[in-house]
């Protein structure tokens, strides 16, 4: 059976620089943050304006912090991740499950299990990502949410060609394009946040850097 992703692009198009099992890559924690302070800041302001109130949330490629706040009162977040040590240490989970999507892109959840999905700096190493979103489209409930958010920082050796070959204007468009070519998703908006001061206390400030770029992009189920 054909992969979906492999239905609509190639496959050198999610070759990597390093093709070891993702486990091993992941295996030691990485308990630091990835963005700025400020980038950080907006992706948690996303989240806390799109997710609804009391939702069971699924965590996709999960790590050591959801970026979700305590005041948004949602019933349950589930985080599916690489790492154990990551996962154990982000307090924003209630339920946490190790599993790999390059190696297995299917969910380990019965359908219509949450309201809302986040999938946060990490689709650039996702190998089958049609495969993946159609399965985010399965567990989500009807009019579920489903929202990415990526930035311009990775590792290298992980990312997928197509990522890396991809002018940073044009991965906008590619996500969507992900999300709709499983057939399961109405894009309800997206938004970018760029250009913006660096946080005094980065230590990536006296560089004159600016503020790591934010992208989101948010759909619904359509079922």
């Amino acid at each position: 059976m054909v992969p979906e992703t492999l239905k609509y692009f190639s496959v050198n198009d999610f070759i990597r620089d390093d093709e070891d099992l993702d486990k091993n890559f992941y295996s030691r924690p990485r308990l630091v943050s990835h963005l700025d302070s400020l980038a950080l800041s907006t992706v948690a302001d996303i989240y806390a304006r799109l997710l609804p109130k009391e939702a069971d949330v699924l965590d996709l490629m999960a790590g050591p912090d959801s970026h979700l706040r305590e005041d948004l009162n949602l019933h349950s977040v589930t985080g599916l991740g690489l790492n154990d040590e990551e996962l154990k240490a982000n307090t924003n989970l209630d339920e946490k499950i190790i599993h790999d999507l390059n190696t297995d892109w299917r969910l380990p959840f019965e359908d219509n299990r949450f309201d809302a999905a986040i999938n946060t700096v990490s689709v650039d190493y996702l190998t089958r990502p049609v495969d993946v979103f159609s399965e985010v489209g399965r567990v989500l409930k009807p009019g579920g949410i489903f929202i990415v958010v990526f930035s311009n920082r990775m590792f290298p050796p992980k990312a997928v060609n197509i990522w890396k070959n991809t002018l940073e204007k044009g991965r906008m468009d590619l996500v969507k394009k992900f999300i709709s070519l499983t057939g399961k998703f109405q894009i309800q908006g997206y938004s970018e946040s760029k250009g913006r001061p660096r946080p005094e206390d980065d230590k990536y400030y006296k560089y004159g850097i600016p503020s790591d770029p934010i992208y989101a992009i948010w759909s619904s189920v359509v079922k």
